[in-house]
């Protein structure tokens, strides 16, 4: 895939499994990622590599949440749809981007049916345009307004997050939720300014705590609240 893209393709590659993209570090770390800068922005690496992430009873090597290995790593954008539309938008964002994209899937939003039932699956029908359209990568989407906790998740966690404020509304909390969409580029600018509203910020994230995405937000809002 690396080595089609440096030749003028756009290849759209795909892993069963994320975890399977362990196998392929040196690859998209030290070549896919590297290219551009090497090259001195002769050559450009417009890959996209599609990788089912998430936590699932699949077992120990194929229910990982490996996005936070990527976002370390410059040269790669990383994109997290939570829904089919804008795994549409931008899915097309990210093969007309001359830069190589992890696009990560959460398992348990490919729905259930027959023989793939899964606990915990989720089947988030919607309306996807028959027509052209992209999202643009760094644009998050606010899934629910509030006014008195900002809650950031991605993925599967967008519904978990969802379903916590639907109850929390219950008991007169107000909660509002974020979607990235994307975690490189992220949309710094929208939580910020959330924050600025409720005064609180919640992540809602799988990764492992330790050097996780989480702990990356939190520092960088609290870096920008501080300034």
């Amino acid at each position: 895939a690396v080595g089609a893209a440096l030749a003028g393709m756009r290849p759209v590659a795909d892993v069963q499994y994320a975890d399977f993209l362990f196998c392929a570090m040196d690859q998209l770390v030290n070549q896919a990622a590297k290219m551009r800068y090497m090259s001195g922005g002769k050559l450009s690496v417009p890959l996209v590599m599609r990788a089912p992430c998430g936590a699932t009873t699949r077992a120990a090597q194929h229910g990982q949440s490996p996005e936070s290995y990527f976002i370390h790593v410059p040269g790669l954008k990383v994109a997290c749809p939570s829904t089919a539309y804008d795994a549409k938008g931008l899915l097309k964002t990210a093969i007309r981007d001359d830069n190589p994209v992890l696009f990560f899937e959460h398992k348990l939003l490919y729905g259930s049916k027959g023989m793939r039932a899964e606990k915990g699956a989720l089947s988030p029908v919607g309306e996807v345009p028959l027509d052209d359209y992209t999202i643009p990568f760094g644009k998050g989407a606010v899934r629910r307004e509030g006014t008195d906790v900002t809650i950031v998740a991605k993925l599967l966690m967008v519904y978990k997050a969802l379903t916590a404020a639907e109850m929390l509304a219950e008991e007169g909390m107000s909660c509002e939720v974020i979607d990235p969409r994307t975690l490189v580029p992220f949309d710094t600018e929208l939580v910020v300014e959330s924050v600025r509203k409720t005064e609180h910020l919640v992540i809602v994230d799988e990764c492992p705590r330790t050097g996780g995405w989480a702990g990356e937000v939190a520092a960088e809002i609290r870096r920008r609240r501080s300034a």
